[in-house]
């Protein structure tokens, strides 16, 4: 059956009210084992206000059908609170992405419990724009350097596919923790551990050492 303007605007609204409460401006550090290497890694992702829009699939649109451009904090406030989006402001990307990507939408607001894989992405998958993937066996989200070189991360896409087809070389997530994005302290709020990894009596590098506090 083919997703409404209605429907799209309803899954938008819940999501982005779950995601202010759980994800919009925080960061997240996954601790992972390299699977190459075998050593102790982390990256981070942020999750901003402005991230949200391209995450539904959704544009903004003005009284001729066209894209509004540069809308993206509009559209999140929009979906967070009145007045709410309403059908003839939105349509649907042209490439046929936006169903799929609101139907993993409400997966990704339980990022913490389900990322339990981590990798490089193998960039088999036609138009999925990321530089890694975290995530599990039926969830995956696409993530891309905020600019060359970083160890951090913004959110691309979600998808409902299983991440080991996605990555190479899939790494095993050792832990996840999260702190609030402007937060100048260490992280202390720990969100997930894999079963039998001590994080206290963990061997880590100096760069993680450095950035966490348990």
């Amino acid at each position: 059956m083919e997703l409404t303007k209605e429907q799209a605007i309803e899954v938008a609204i819940k999501c982005a009210k779950e995601y202010k409460a759980k994800l919009s401006n925080t960061r997240i550090l996954i601790i992972y084992r390299d699977r190459v290497s075998n050593k102790i890694r982390s990256l981070e992702i942020l999750f901003r206000p402005s991230n949200f829009q391209h995450l539904t699939g959704l544009l903004m649109a003005d009284a001729n059908g066209k894209e509004r451009a540069g809308c993206a904090l509009e559209f999140y406030r929009r979906c967070v609170s009145p007045p709410y989006i309403i059908k003839d402001e939105i349509r649907f990307k042209d490439d046929g992405t936006t169903p799929l990507k609101l139907e993993a939408l409400p997966a990704l607001m339980d990022l913490t419990k389900i990322t339990k894989i981590c990798g490089d992405c193998n960039n088999t998958k036609t138009n999925l724009e990321a530089g890694a993937l975290v995530g599990g066996v039926n969830f995956s989200l696409a993530i891309s350097k905020t600019e060359t070189g970083s160890t951090e991360f913004f959110p691309r896409s979600a998808l409902l596919e299983d991440i080991r087809n996605l990555v190479n070389n899939p790494s095993q997530v050792l832990a996840i923790l999260q702190k609030r994005l402007t937060s100048k302290e260490q992280y202390k709020d720990i969100r997930y551990l894999a079963k039998g990894f001590d994080i206290t009596k963990a061997v880590l590098p100096a760069e993680i050492l450095d950035s966490i506090s348990i």
